[in-house]
Order: structure tokens, then sequence, then C-alpha cells
């Protein structure tokens, strides 16, 4: 069995590629429970997922693609049958999984804050993400005085790492909406372009850090159910896709 693979403390991550935090020997193929899953479902709810005519692969419109959900197991089923489909199993894990956001956007050449990894001191101000199986947490810390209380905390007794990023003063944390490269906000939408091309997520809530001097980082992504994706988003997908499933 393959050792897991290690994380350095640092930003510059030696890892080649983002394929996945989960060992090659340990990826989701689980199939008795895979199978266990979908017979005690009901058919797919809408959206489903459609074909994008201007790349000719399949999306899926799920929104949350997170390990062990149904969006994830659509993905699963249509990578198993030979479709090609975003995103791919490996993709999710790339997009969720903040520090491997971080050093794969920081490689593609998207603007990304400072990080490191720890589970144990960090320096406020940072804004942090938890990276263990039973939390799933953000948080700003800014003063020292709360330091040891959120290590502690967030690292459930300094036994797993979190990632902490450098927060400069001034840097304001927002999020937006991201439907096949395109946002309802302006502001975003060159952002939300990158994200679609390096990711290939394509429903996605975006996490940014809004710098004084106007820079806008990539910070993090999580999912977007298809109950909270606006009128304008879902004019946007009938756009790309020609209709909705």
């Amino acid at each position: 069995m393959a050792a897991p693979p290690s994380f350095s403390c640092t930003s510059a991550v030696s890892r080649p590629i983002f394929t996945s935090i989960v060992p090659a020997d340990h990826r989701p193929h689980h199939h008795a429970l895979r199978e266990r899953y979908l017979s005690m479902r009901s058919e797919p709810p809408e959206p489903g997922y459609a074909r994008l005519p201007s790349d000719g692969c399949l999306v899926n419109l799920a929104g949350d693609y997170d390990y062990l959900t149904h969006g994830y197991y659509v993905s699963q089923e249509l990578e198993l049958s030979g479709e090609r489909v975003h995103p791919t199993c490996a993709e999710v894990f790339d997009a969720y999984v903040t520090p491997l956001l971080l050093e794969k956007a920081r490689r593609a050449g998207l603007d990304t804050p400072e990080y490191y990894l720890t589970n144990d001191w960090f320096e406020p101000p940072v804004l942090i993400d938890t990276m263990n199986p039973f939390m799933n947490r953000q948080r700003i810390v800014r003063s020292p005085a709360q330091q040891e209380s959120a290590a502690r905390s967030l690292t459930r007794n300094y036994t797993y790492a979190i990632c902490c990023q450098e927060l400069s003063d001034g840097a304001r944390v927002r999020h937006f909406q991201a439907v096949i490269g395109w946002s309802a906000q302006p502001q975003y939408r060159t952002l939300a372009r990158s994200v679609w091309e390096v990711f290939r997520i394509p429903i996605a809530r975006v996490r940014v850090l809004e710098m004084e001097a106007g820079r806008i980082l990539l910070s993090g992504m999580w999912p977007l159910r298809w109950r909270d994706v606006g009128k304008r988003e879902r004019a946007h997908l009938e756009r790309e896709l020609g209709w909705l499933p």
C-alpha cells in the first residue's frame, strides 16, 4: 500500500501534480458502497448534467460535488462509463481541499495569498481552514491573544493540520458565485473565467481576499447547491448549454 502524500509547511509545496490528497489505491472506487447508495436513492434530482456545446464535454450541474454526495457519484458514474465530464473526481479534490487549490492556482498564474500548514503555532492575522475529516470550519484570527485557543480548537488538540492564509492590513474576505466561468458580479468575471479554466468546477461558491490596492486573491472554493443558484446565473447556464435539463 502506498504511503499517503505529505505536505510541506510552506507555500512552496513540492508535489508535482494535483490529482488528489487521497492515495491512488484508496481513491473512491468503493463499488459496494456506491451501489448501495445508488440503490437507496430515487431518480437523480434536476438538473442532473448536460453537454457543453463549446467544449463537447458533459458538465455535472449538481453544484455540490463533495465526497459521498449525489453530485460526486454522478461524476464518478460518468467517468467510469467513459464520458468526458467536469468535474472529475480528482478535480473535486483539487478544488475543495484549500492548500491544493492554492498551490494549483499559484502554478497556473492566479493571484493567491501566502499560506502555510501547521498543527500548532501560527502568526496572526490569518484566515484558517481546517483540514481534518471531523471538522469543516473557517476562522479569521487577528489577535495574538487568540492564537493558542484557536490552534488548540481547530487542530483538535494539535492533532490535525490547518491551512493558514496570511492577511494583510485592510484585506477583506468576500465570496461570489461562479457558473461555468461567469459571475453575476462584474468585478469577479475575469477571475470566474480563470477559475473555470483551471479547476473545471461548473458551479461553485468562491472565496477571495480583496486587498486595499484593488487586487483580488483566490482564497477557497465550496459547493453551491442548485437551489442557491440565482436567476441571472441560471440564465447564463441556459445560454451556455442551449437549454437546462
